[in-house]
């Protein structure tokens, strides 16, 4: 079921395209563009000094990209859970901006971000202590994983939390977390397809990146198309995981 949910949600991205760009694709621009010119104006340092001096020429650039870019991402993100679950989409060239759901959508995301960190600080830190004195290097390594695992399940369980809050129907953490009380194989499967196809989706970036300046200036055009899409998927995610485990939603088959 876990490819399922992923595959529903590269549906609901493929087969409305036209909406999806008309919705997302100016606000995706705002600041992703500013962010490619960015990585070509300064392109990633060679050695420390490069490093320490394109620090400080960028680094408010770089502040003003990131904030746009929160944002963006919170006001594409509610403007795709409405259009998906309740079709509701913009009268204009952007979606409705209502501060105070963006706030708290962003509050929120905030929050499972920080419940994530302290999960897998705990959870890895418990593996270690067991597993890197038996097993050593490959200790380590299945304590990432593990960590890693611990996080998306949490994060996932704990998301439907956000497409609640966009469509003006919040839930708490505890009834997420009990509506979706069933879905911890749903989403490990879930999670390595989905991470699985963001590295594969990279891999033409990867083999631009080879080819010189103009290669360089490729990968990166590439990435901001293929980011897109990667988002928009991934908010997909969420408002399916949300219409199935809280709605009750069935999910279409393959």
């Amino acid at each position: 079921m876990g490819v399922d949910v992923f595959l529903h949600s590269v549906r609901l991205v493929l087969n409305n395209w036209r909406t999806a760009l008309r919705i997302t694709g100016l606000l995706y621009l705002i600041y992703a563009v500013p962010s490619l010119l960015l990585m070509l104006i300064f392109p990633a340092p060679t050695d420390p000094q490069q490093a320490l001096a394109a620090a400080g020429t960028a680094g408010a650039i770089g502040l003003i990209t990131g904030i746009l870019a929160i944002v963006a991402f919170v006001w594409i993100a509610v403007a795709w859970h409405r259009y998906v679950l309740l079709d509701e989409e913009p009268d204009g060239q952007l979606p409705q901006f209502e501060g105070k759901r963006l706030l708290t959508y962003g509050g929120y995301s905030f929050l499972l971000g920080l419940v994530g960190m302290v999960v897998m600080l705990v959870i890895s830190g418990i593996v270690a202590i067991i597993l890197v004195p038996l097993l050593g290097a490959v200790g380590a390594i299945l304590t990432g994983v593990i960590g890693i695992a611990a996080v998306l399940i949490v994060g996932y369980r704990l998301a439907p939390l956000l497409p609640a809050i966009a469509v003006d129907k919040p839930i708490t953490m505890g009834a997420a977390w009990r509506a979706t009380a069933s879905a911890n194989a749903v989403i490990i499967i879930l999670a390595v397809v989905s991470a699985v196809a963001a590295v594969a989706i990279d891999v033409p970036a990867m083999i631009l990146m080879l080819a010189g300046y103009v290669g360089y200036f490729l990968a990166n055009v590439w990435m901001l198309v293929t980011g897109w899409l990667k988002m928009l998927v991934g908010v997909s995610i969420l408002t399916t995981l949300y219409g199935h485990y809280i709605e009750g939603r069935a999910l279409p088959s393959r």
